[in-house]
Order: C-alpha cells, then structure tokens, then sequence
C-alpha cells in the first residue's frame, strides 16, 4: 500500500528528481570531515536508497512529530532545537552541491517542519561501487579474507585484549581499541597470498579507518562501510558485484568467533573450519587453521 502523499512527500519527491540522474557521491577532505559541523538544513538532501524516500513507504510521522514536540520544547527553554540529540546526521558531500542523508532522515525533516535552519552533521567518506572496482584492479592476489570491523577487530580490553593505546594526541581522535595480535595477523595473511577486506556495518569513514590502522600498522586492501545500513541496494548492483569479486578470487576466507568460512568461487563449495580455544587464543587458531589449509 503506497504511502499517505502529504505536502511534505511531494517536497522529497521534488528535490529526488531533481537530483536523479546527476547525483554523485564525493570524497569529502580531511579538512572539511575535521572542521564543518554545521549546514544549512536546505543543504541536505534524502537518499533515494533509503526507506525515508521511498514513495511504497515513506516517512514516519508519528517519529517526525516526536522530534518536533522535544526540539520545541527544547527552544521554549532558550536552548537549541538539536540538544534533543547527541548524535549529528550523518551525510555524504554530493555533486553538484549539498549533503546526501545517510542517517538521520526524520530528524532533519522534524527541523525543516518547525522553521530550524541550521543543522548539525558529520561527513563520512563511504564505499561505493567504483572504490571496490578499485580494489579488485589494484590486487595481485586470487585470495581474499574477509573480517567484520565491530565483531573480531575492536575490543572493548576488558573480555579480550587489545593492542596497546595510542599515544597522546592521537588517543583523543581515535577511540578504538583493536585486538591484541592483529596488525601481525594482517603480515600472517599477506604472507600466504591473501588479499584482506574489512567490513563494518557502522557509520565509519573509509579513510578514518586507514588513518587508524596506520597508526597501528595494520595493511588491508580493501574496507567497506556501513555494511549492514543501507540494505535498499539495487540487486542488479549486488549481483554485478558478486560477479566481479568471483571473477578475481578464487577463494574466500569468512572469519568468525568460532569458525572459518572456506568458499571455492568456482564452485560454490563450502567448508567449515571450526576454531577452538578461548578469545586470546582466536589469532593463533586462526593462523594454525590456515596454514593447514594451504597446506593441502
């Protein structure tokens, strides 16, 4: 069933179209991820990928209304409309002007209903389609590992340990702790021909990552952002994808707790590798699992 069509719809479904068609995301620079916290909110614009856009579904008012009632309040008391939150919407420079919404679609729409002009943002640099293309042009390998960012990479030291903090002032910027043994796990992995990509379902900037792993010499060929967040991807676009990654590798390593995922690209087979031992012992089960496959 299509959405209520409201004045509000009509006002997305007009700035969409105007936009379809030319939209191209940017690399925002260091400078401007650093230093512009603030745009106007007429500079930002809905994603069309987003249930928020889409007209079978559309925007939630009962959600809208709610951020209108507390920015309201919160003005009523002389304080800004956005300490109703903690987190800034998170947005993509966009050719050819503005911000596109990653997150954060409701509460930009409450602010434009009641009259606020300004809103609060973080820019990311996001994973798109061509840097994947990038990454498969630039690796000299037909293996590949893949590792989730939040699940087995950062750790909190308290269950599991992790590399040694950050001195200062790099400490301040990046917050992160990762586990103990990675960056050798990464040389491990590059030693025996495998490409790495990392994913993270979150809202991290590809080159924030880079600059952290960096600082802790960590080498990976490929990271992929916000993984589990925008799931309206067109299946022809996943599906060209898939075929790309297929055509280069010719073996796929998933990493997990307890196992690892073997997949032969050629045939579809799959084997599990279970890893066994306590969470200080993962890096070395993992390394001792691999290398008796390789060893086959």
């Amino acid at each position: 069933m299509a959405a209520v069509k409201t004045e509000f719809t009509e006002f997305i479904a007009a700035d969409l179209a105007k936009y379809e068609g030319i939209r191209v995301p940017l690399k925002a620079s260091l400078f401007e991820r650093t230093f512009k916290r603030w745009t106007r909110c007429n500079n930002l614009h809905p994603n069309p990928d987003d249930e928020f856009s889409m007209p079978d579904i559309g925007p939630s008012y009962e959600i809208i209304s709610g951020y209108e009632r507390r920015m309201r309040e919160e003005m009523s008391h002389g304080n800004k409309a956005w300490d109703v939150v903690d987190e800034r919407l998170m947005v993509e420079k966009m050719h050819p002007e503005g911000y596109m919404l990653i997150n954060g679609h409701h509460r930009w729409a409450a602010a434009l209903r009641i009259g606020v002009k300004r809103a609060p943002i973080k820019i990311l640099n996001l994973t798109h389609e061509e840097d994947i293309v990038n990454i498969l042009e630039n690796s000299k390998n037909d293996k590949r590992v893949t590792i989730d960012l939040d699940e087995l990479i950062f750790v909190n030291d308290t269950d599991i340990t992790a590399e040694k903090e950050l001195p200062f002032p790099a400490n301040r910027r990046f917050k992160e702790r990762i586990r103990l043994g990675f960056p050798a796990l990464c040389r491990f992995l590059h030693s025996k021909g495998y490409d790495i990509w990392v994913f993270t379902s979150d809202f991290y900037s590809v080159d924030y990552i880079e600059a952290l792993f960096t600082r802790y010499h960590v080498k990976v060929d490929g990271i992929l952002t916000a993984t589990g967040k925008l799931k309206n991807v067109p299946d022809a676009k996943v599906k060209r994808i898939k075929e790309m990654v297929n055509r280069k590798y010719t073996r796929t390593l998933n990493l997990y707790n307890d196992m690892i995922l073997v997949i032969d690209s050629n045939s579809s087979d799959y084997e599990q590798l279970e890893i066994k031992g306590t969470a200080q012992e993962w890096i070395k089960e993992v390394e001792n699992r691999i290398s008796g496959l390789d060893d086959k």
